[in-house]
């Protein structure tokens, strides 16, 4: 009898074990950063792409003082430029939304805030773009400024309701470095750099005005990098909690 009852302690204190353990790794993984990381690379690596684009490939014939007319393409490249961030943010915003829900449900969570958040910021960026959108002046005011804004807030929001301090560090190294970068900072500031030095002459004017797009690149990288680690941690973590059958 003393035996069956140290058996069942043993069976009941490896049961709330358990439990406890599959606790832990569900709430590790609503936190899971491998998505939202990988779409800002993306995003940021696409920005420096288009910005690339903007000032080295359609200005690339003209000389210091020149100008002419666009073609209808380079009218059309810069309109997609100017609401970059509207368009290729909203799709974001709903890849991650649609990730947060598909995995909360996986986990039995329900579709999980995370995801209505994403996905109601997505739809608000995506309305901003349409043409004669009421929200597009607001919209363009505050971006004109701080284009990933409206991105920002929506996970740091997300980073709040799943008190996840690593995404909302994250989204506000993202969003600060984007919006240096759009206003001219590392530039300015490399310049400023060369000027103390008296280093301004050996470098072309055309190479200086890059600074800003490689931090961009740089950036992006590192998100990417980053997305992929954590997914890996994850996949190594959950590999080393799977029951071992005997």
């Amino acid at each position: 009898m003393h035996d069956n009852q140290l058996h069942e302690i043993a069976a009941a204190e490896a049961v709330l074990a358990r439990t406890e353990q599959l606790r832990r790794d569900a709430r590790r993984d609503t936190r899971a950063l491998a998505v939202p990381l990988l779409v800002l690379g993306l995003l940021t690596l696409g920005y420096a792409v288009v910005s690339y684009v903007e000032q080295n490939v359609i200005a690339s014939d003209l000389g210091p003082g020149q100008s002419r007319s666009a073609t209808d393409a380079e009218l059309q490249f810069g309109q997609f430029a100017d609401t970059y961030w509207g368009l290729a943010g909203a799709a974001g915003l709903l890849v991650i939304g649609l990730w947060m829900g598909v995995r909360s449900r996986r986990l039995g969570a329900g579709a999980g805030a995370g995801a209505w958040v994403a996905g109601g910021f997505g739809l608000f960026l995506l309305a901003s773009v349409v043409p004669f959108s009421p929200l597009s002046v607001m919209i363009g005011m505050v971006g004109f400024m701080a284009p990933t804004a409206f991105i920002g807030i929506a996970l740091l929001v997300i980073a709040w309701r799943r008190r996840d301090p690593r995404l909302a560090v994250w989204t506000v190294v993202f969003g600060l470095v984007v919006t240096l970068a759009h206003l001219g900072f590392f530039t300015n500031r490399l310049a400023d750099l060369l000027r103390v030095t008296g280093l301004t002459d050996s470098v072309d004017v055309h190479v200086l005005v890059q600074a800003d797009l490689v931090v961009l690149a740089v950036l992006g990288l590192i998100l990417i990098g980053a997305a992929v680690r954590d997914r890996r941690t994850g996949a190594a973590t959950r590999r080393d909690h799977e029951p071992v059958l005997s």
